[in-house]
């Protein structure tokens, strides 16, 4: 399956491994946004159409257990938010089909690139996983 471009009222999804990634109040931290280091692009998954245990399986699957991590939750947001920010998202279907990249962070700028995540952080929400 190979998904159409990202459209801007599309809910994507960024998977969270650490807890500095969240607040006790279940908020998103800009942490969560910021692309790994040397990189412009970060990871999230496109979640149209899925139901919530699906999704979280993709983020076990396709996140947490190839890093041998726990999936501690996740913030979704619209794609539209990060266009607003003049970033992208495109569709990059490994490891799975509905993987995409928010891209276009700065390389050199990382007062900017905190910013932009900053940015991305205040309109995602927060899902924390539910133990089993």
């Amino acid at each position: 399956m190979i998904l159409e471009i990202v459209k801007p009222e599309e809910p994507i999804s960024r998977f969270i491994l650490d807890k500095a990634h969240y607040r006790s109040d279940k908020t998103v931290k800009h942490n969560a946004f910021m692309p790994p280091k040397g990189k412009t692009e970060v990871s999230v998954y496109r979640i149209k159409e899925l139901s919530t245990t699906e999704i979280w399986q993709i983020g076990d699957d396709f996140v947490a257990h190839p890093r041998n991590r726990i999936l501690l939750g996740r913030a979704d947001m619209r794609a539209e938010h990060a266009h607003r920010q003049g970033l992208d998202i495109r569709p990059d279907i490994q490891p799975h089909p509905r993987h995409a990249n928010i891209c276009g962070f700065p390389a050199d700028n990382s007062e900017k690139v905190r910013m932009l995540a900053l940015e991305l952080a205040a309109c995602a929400s927060f899902y924390p996983r539910k133990s089993s």
